[in-house]
């Protein structure tokens, strides 16, 4: 099926948006395993934790 570039782009900022508000929800309950902010050399996290919520958790 065809996609244009804008759709990609809308269902991508969907992605993030939900990863974040997940991100949040749980950062407010569980603060010591869900930092906000990630040490010098770990920032490739961010991304490793962003996939494994699109892949895992994605409707």
């Amino acid at each position: 099926m065809a996609q244009s570039l804008d759709a990609f782009i809308a269902e991508l900022r969907g992605d993030v948006e939900r990863f974040e508000q997940a991100y949040r929800t749980r950062m407010a309950e569980k603060p010591d395993q869900y930092p906000v902010t990630l040490p010098d050399g770990q920032e490739g996290l961010w991304f490793e934790f962003f996939m494994d919520f699109v892949t895992n958790h994605a409707i």
